[in-house]
């Protein structure tokens, strides 16, 4: 009797297993990204600005979607994309004190974060733009943000976060990080580890991504397969 009792939950687990990997096939995936992430054509709204284009419009070696870090996650995992709501030059802050705060301000990442639709797994991309054009990093605030905190980085991703919760309960959040940014200067350091703070008091796992291959501070082909492969590794450990 022990023996078949063993048995049976040895079937029961190899079924569960089954269909977990099953309905990992099935994942829905968003974005809330900045220029690395946004192909024309392929963010949502299309009103967003796009870094990444087709011939005969294109920056850099990028120029089909299929090239994308995302495009190429999506294919290896056998997810399914719902939205790409990603914004070249976008802040997740939303930092005026710049020659261009007043366009991007009102399209920060924390304006954005509404329009996600409805996915199983959101990637939050970005604070790159913040170190660029020198975000105040303000103080580590958890709750009762103000207008004027959330100007900054440290409040706005903590709002961020606490935001993402409630409006998508269902969502796995990882919060993808360039760790390059700590080669821009002292204030990348910063960030880089204000990130991960924030991060872990919110339960959120970050993806550190290091040695991207650029061209014009952008990822191009070859970066965005090394940013793929990263990205594709993590959720194999995460989810098999």
């Amino acid at each position: 009797m022990k023996k078949a009792t063993l048995v049976l939950l040895a079937l029961t687990l190899l079924m569960s297993a089954c269909k977990k990997h099953t309905d990992l096939k099935e994942i829905h995936f968003s974005i809330l990204g900045d220029s690395f992430s946004a192909f024309k054509g392929y963010v949502d709204p299309d009103s967003n600005d796009a870094w990444y284009c087709p011939p005969p419009n294109n920056n850099i070696n990028v120029t089909q979607v299929e090239q994308m870090w995302w495009h190429k996650v999506a294919t290896e995992m056998g997810w399914i994309l719902d939205k790409n709501n990603s914004f070249s030059g976008s802040l997740i802050c939303n930092f005026w004190g710049y020659n261009a705060g007043p366009y991007y301000s009102p399209h920060s990442f924390i304006r954005r974060m509404d329009n996600l639709g409805d996915p199983d797994v959101i990637f939050i991309f970005g604070g790159t733009n913040d170190v660029w054009n020198g975000a105040y990093y303000g103080d580590f605030v958890y709750s009762d943000w103000t207008e004027r905190q959330l100007e900054e980085y440290r409040p706005a991703l903590a709002y961020l976060f606490e935001n993402l919760k409630q409006l998508y309960p269902k969502a796995i959040v990882y919060l993808m990080i360039d760790t390059s940014l700590t080669d821009y200067d002292h204030t990348g350091q910063i960030f880089v580890e204000s990130a991960h703070t924030i991060a872990r008091h919110y339960g959120i796992d970050c993806i550190d991504l290091h040695d991207i291959h650029k061209k014009w501070a952008h990822p191009d082909a070859e970066g965005q397969n090394d940013i793929a492969e990263q990205v594709i590794d993590y959720l194999e450990n995460e989810f098999f």
